[in-house]
């Protein structure tokens, strides 16, 4: 029998708790390799005298004189590398140069402003694979700081009133594609951006692929059900412990469903019989854990702060953000033994 200290803890924090082991690893091993390979993203046949060259336009006005695709290919090394905007231009010039390109590139107020406007279609190479497939959406919030003090400063002093938060707000499918993205105020309910954020997705895939949307507490809104019943999808999210059942009663109508509250009441009646935990595993409310992944792995591999002040550039950069997670899904992703 182990031994305990006088605090009630197992001696030099033995974790006793079980982990996944991961099947494929030499496979992801690669892949998260490949992940900081420069040829990724700057490749021999986007390399092309025409393939980033500004599209001719019959709009009125100067021409750009440098096209998106080459807009966003270097914001998106710039996010790949944590690199400044001047220091991105650097090194995309000098790795240029090293392979014999001499390309005129813009300067960094040039790409600040640039960006704002900047269109990133994150869900291009996803819509290509759907074949009328049918998805599962799970959505989600959380808080990344714009600007502000680091951890040890607040720790030591605390925070003051300049730290400021950006709300994002995503749908994540089962494959841990990011398929829908807004962001808001820190101070704005998770539960007012569900249709926005289910209207971002069907502009952003074909029409009639929603099949099940869920979400967490926050989104459980009476209004949701309808709105889900209409849109021909299926909505769940567990309502809270103190839920009661909505009824109209009287001695000629009798007791009966309040209208326009049947499926919540049906909810509310069904985790009634069988307990909260066994109805998130009769509707695999389970799933949802992959949008908390998601966020974790966007913290992870890109940091828990964005760079840009404005409000488009915010935007924008989260959207080069969604576009290398979802090619890092195609790339390779774990598989767990067990």
């Amino acid at each position: 029998i182990m031994k305990k200290t006088k605090n009630n803890t197992t001696p030099n924090n033995i974790n006793t708790k079980a982990t996944k082991k991961i099947g494929n690893w030499n496979k992801y091993n690669k892949s998260l390799q490949e992940r900081g390979n420069i040829t990724l993203y700057i490749s021999r046949k986007l390399i092309t005298k025409t393939a980033l060259a500004p599209k001719k336009t019959k709009l009125a006005g100067r021409p750009k004189k440098y096209s998106d695709d080459l807009i966003l290919l270097i914001l998106t090394v710039r996010t790949v590398y944590h690199l400044p905007l001047r220091q991105t231009t650097g090194f995309v010039a000098g790795f240029l140069s090293a392979i014999g390109v001499n390309w005129s590139l813009p300067d960094y107020s040039t790409l600040s402003r640039r960006m704002q406007k900047l269109e990133v279609d994150f869900c291009r190479d996803i819509r290509s694979k759907l074949n009328g497939q049918k998805l599962t959406l799970s959505l989600d919030s959380s808080g990344l700081k714009v600007y502000g003090e680091g951890e040890w400063k607040v720790r030591k002093h605390g925070c003051s009133y300049r730290r400021t938060w950006v709300e994002t707000h995503i749908a994540v499918n089962d494959s841990r594609d990011i398929l829908g993205l807004i962001n808001t105020k820190s101070n704005v309910h998770d539960a007012s951006q569900f249709k926005p954020l289910i209207r971002a997705v069907k502009h952003n895939l074909p029409a009639g692929v929603i099949d099940t949307v869920i979400g967490d507490g926050a989104y459980d809104v009476n209004e949701f059900y309808h709105y889900a019943e209409d849109e021909w999808f299926y909505f769940i999210a567990p309502p809270p412990k103190n839920a009661t059942i909505r009824v109209t009663g009287g001695r000629r109508v009798g007791i009966k469903d309040q209208s326009g509250w049947e499926e919540r009441n049906h909810i509310v009646s069904r985790i009634a019989e069988i307990g909260l935990e066994s109805w998130k595993q009769e509707v695999g409310y389970h799933r949802r854990n992959i949008v908390e992944n998601t966020f974790y792995r966007l913290k992870t591999i890109f940091g828990d702060k964005l760079r840009s002040r404005t409000v488009e550039s915010q935007y924008t950069e989260q959207c080069i953000r969604a576009s290398l997670i979802n090619r890092y899904n195609r790339m390779g992703l774990p598989e767990y033994a067990g």
